[in-house]
């Protein structure tokens, strides 16, 4: 977490061509309900693991 704040201003800064920028969205996990901040894929859907139950879900672009 400490890297990604101390590079935080970069993103913003950063060309909106930039391939390596995902938007942000908050969503929570659908077992155990905690608000996780994950990156959104550009498009279709993409697994993420919740980082307190361990529990894969999907995340989509939309």
């Amino acid at each position: 977490l400490e890297e990604l704040n101390k590079n935080h201003n970069t993103y913003f800064i950063s060309s909106n061509s930039d391939e390596s920028w995902k938007p942000m969205r908050e969503v929570a996990c659908p077992i155990c309900t905690v608000h996780l901040q994950v990156q959104v894929p550009a498009s279709g859907s993409q697994t993420i693991e919740c980082g307190v139950c361990q529990h894969p879900f999907l995340v989509s672009a939309d």
